[in-house]
């Protein structure tokens, strides 16, 4: 099932569109501003963004170039909009915005741009199902971790830690966020044992400069892996 996030402040347009992609078999989560949305993004991963360009505290325009910045092209973005003039269409393409429907809008249409938009995710998503960072290779389909060409034996779960933070470098992945991707949203599990098992990671996959990586804890947030240059490898400590 596809994850979809609506970001609307407008309650009947939102519930509209909530109930129409439902029952086109999405997963939809609601928020009403910009800063919900940023907070969302920062703990949950999703397929699709719906958003609205005049939204309260941030606004749509925003939240896409917070999107770009922190989520790197991952997840696809359509706007939503009122403005109708050209100059703002193409501000929001070139900030990064994937497809756009004007306001007022059939939900009919919507649901089509947003069913083409999950097809074209999931073609690009096949041509990047490997993950080549410095020595590593991860195969998404084979779920199996090259380092220096020798296979490297993790659990399921371990796999699914890797594979999420070699999929975001240089981004903090929170430990509620981990812990989700790994053993199911529906679970909640002690941070101790995300810990550990991130210090397995750590271990057995050597994630440290010397090998191109920096695995680093930060405090209170959660886990962030870092490609390292050579140059900054010199009285480097691993973190």
């Amino acid at each position: 099932m596809t994850r979809i996030l609506l970001v609307e402040d407008d309650e009947a347009h939102s519930s509209a569109v909530d109930k129409s992609l439902q029952s086109s078999g999405h997963e939809i989560s609601r928020v009403g501003d910009g800063e919900k949305a940023v907070e969302f993004l920062t703990e949950n991963l999703v397929d699709l963004i719906i958003l609205d360009w005049n939204l309260p505290k941030m606004s749509g325009l925003d939240v896409l170039h917070w999107i770009r910045a922190h989520l790197g092209g991952g997840p696809g973005v359509l706007f939503l909009t009122s403005k109708l003039l050209e100059v703002d269409i193409v501000t929001a393409l070139e900030a990064g915005a994937d497809d756009y429907v004007a306001k007022p809008f059939r939900l009919v249409e919507l649901s089509a741009r947003v069913n083409a938009l999950l097809r074209r995710s999931k073609r690009d998503d096949a041509s990047q199902r490997i993950l080549r960072v410095a020595d590593y290779v991860l195969d998404l389909n084979e779920r199996s971790v090259l380092f220096g060409g020798k296979n490297i034996g993790l659990t399921a779960r371990e796999f699914e830690l890797a594979a999420c933070l070699f999929g975001n470098l240089g981004r903090i992945i929170s430990r509620d966020l981990l812990a989700k991707i790994a053993w199911g949203r529906e679970h909640e599990i002690a941070s101790r044992t995300i810990d550990t098992h991130i210090y397995r990671i750590r271990g057995k996959l050597q994630l440290n400069p010397k090998n191109g990586l920096r695995l680093s804890t930060v405090y209170t947030r959660g886990y962030r892996l870092d490609e390292v240059v050579a140059t900054d490898v010199v009285g480097d400590v691993d973190g």
